[in-house]
């Protein structure tokens, strides 16, 4: 997996992209990136998971352990653009632990 990111003036935004298998460099990027998007104070952090397919658990505990410390926070996670299995994976948790989920990534105002 292949992680982008890019800082905007409202968000922090992420892109994961199948390319690599699941690593623990992947893992670890994905947790800078996570860390980074933490440390900005963005009131959101969005992550763009439309050239995805799938989702190692260990990816997955990044996401919701970086949900949980956003939430903390007064910030929100968002996934954006999930396949049917990656949205599986997510609506298997509870209301609490599951970060908001879009289906289709929302208009860019501005």
């Amino acid at each position: 997996m292949q992680v982008f990111h890019e800082i905007l003036p409202d968000r922090f935004v992420l892109l994961l992209a199948d390319d690599l298998p699941a690593t623990d460099s992947a893992t670890g990027s994905l947790e800078r990136c996570l860390l980074q998007a933490w440390r900005s104070r963005k009131p959101s952090v969005w992550v763009d998971c439309s050239r995805l397919q799938a989702l190692a658990a260990e990816h997955l505990a990044v996401l919701l352990r970086y949900h949980e410390r956003l939430r903390r926070r007064g910030s929100e996670l968002i996934l954006l653009c999930l396949s049917q299995p990656l949205q599986q994976a997510f609506n298997n948790l509870t209301a609490d632990a599951r970060p908001t989920m879009l289906t289709e990534a929302p208009p860019v105002v501005g």
